[in-house]
């Protein structure tokens, strides 16, 4: 059973979520040859006060 996990900031809309989630299950299942039904995926959505690029906090970067 694979289980994908992407991180990134919050703020995505739970439509977008569903469409995600939906395309990236169908790509794993085709590379397993494998049901859709066996994946899963776990979305973790972080605060951009909790990022950091380059040294910088996102939420500082993109004022």
């Amino acid at each position: 059973m694979p289980v994908i996990t992407i991180a990134g900031n919050q703020g995505i809309s739970k439509e977008r979520k569903e469409k995600m989630i939906k395309e990236v299950s169908k790509i794993v299942a085709d590379a397993y040859d494998l049901p859709i039904s066996t994946t899963t995926v776990l979305i973790q959505a972080y605060a951009r006060d909790d990022i950091g690029v380059g040294g910088e906090i996102l939420s500082n970067i993109d004022e």
